[in-house]
Formats: C-alpha cells, sequence, structure tokens
C-alpha cells in the first residue's frame, strides 16, 4: 500500500513539474516589468502620451507557463472625495484612468509579435480577444509597438517601454 501511495505522489509531482516548465520561446519575457515610457504618434506626426497620461504607471508580469497580467494607470486620476460613495463623474474618471487584464499570452519569434489573451479583464469586451503587437528587447527593457485606428483621421503608431524589474 505504501508503495502505491509513493508511486502516486511520485506522478503526480513529475505531472506537476512537467506543467511549470519553462517554455523556451518565453523564457525572454518572464518577469515584472514597470512602465517607463508610453507614446503614441498621431497622423500628422504630432504625438501624446498613450493611453494613460503623460505620467503614465504600470506593471506587466509574464509567468514561464504562458500567463500574463497587466495593470497601467494614470497616477493624476483624481482622489474619490468620499471613497465609500464615489460620485458616477468619479467612477468614470477612475476606469477611464485604469486598465488592466490578466490571461495567457503568446510569442512569435518569427515575426516577433506577442499576444495576449485577456480571460480576465477591467473591459468586459476585452476577454477572449487576442491583443497583438510587435515586440523587441533591447538591453533589460521590452519594447512593444502596435498601431490603433483613430476614426475618421486614419491610425497611430503607440509604442510602450517596460523596463525588467530586478
Amino acid at each position: 500500500m505504501g508503495n502505491v501511495i509513493f508511486a502516486a505522489l511520485l506522478l503526480g509531482a513529475m505531472a506537476a513539474a512537467q506543467t511549470t516548465k519553462p517554455n523556451p520561446t518565453l523564457r525572454a519575457f518572464v518577469g515584472s516589468w514597470r512602465l517607463v515610457s508610453s507614446v503614441e504618434v498621431l497622423p500628422d506626426g504630432s504625438s501624446r502620451p498613450y493611453g494613460f497620461g503623460p505620467h503614465a504607471q504600470g506593471y506587466l508580469m509574464y509567468d514561464a507557463t504562458g500567463h500574463v497580467c497587466v495593470q497601467v494607470a494614470d497616477p493624476d486620476r483624481p482622489k474619490w472625495v468620499d471613497p465609500e460613495h464615489p460620485t458616477a463623474q468619479e467612477v468614470r474618471t477612475a476606469y477611464y484612468g485604469f486598465g488592466g487584464y490578466c490571461g495567457s499570452y503568446t510569442v512569435d519569434e518569427k515575426t516577433h509579435t506577442a499576444a495576449h489573451i485577456p480571460e480576465v479583464s477591467l473591459d468586459p469586451s476585452q476577454v477572449g480577444q487576442p491583443k497583438p503587437r510587435s515586440y523587441r528587447f533591447e538591453n533589460e527593457r521590452l519594447i512593444y509597438s502596435g498601431r490603433e485606428k483613430l476614426d475618421p483621421v486614419g491610425e497611430s503608431n503607440w509604442t510602450m517601454i517596460w523596463e525588467r524589474v530586478k
């Protein structure tokens, strides 16, 4: 009986070890990253902060099993006057000044693209919708870029720079 229990425990441990084995393709992404900058270049050539204001802050975390979590916020959002009873405008400002989701990710090394697939998101319309972006690494930085439609004027190009947290 003891051998059967030992064998079952050993098989369970081996299965757990296999499910957490790092995927070599994902290895460069694994870890925690802090947002350094976020810029959007508009069709007329001008630029502005991308998404969350000029002082955007955020963290991006990847694990070796293909999971990702990211949260980005505008730290200049006004605090709620009464945290227990925010006004509709305070809630709206907080919502539009924050983005976050967790889910899985894939990496295509040939095309230098990574896709986040949110499973849980502040914005429910993002769930299950892949969010592809081009990537490159420079020193301890992960640089993402992509395009965004701007109706009716065309599209913009955005870049987000993340620095590895040590």
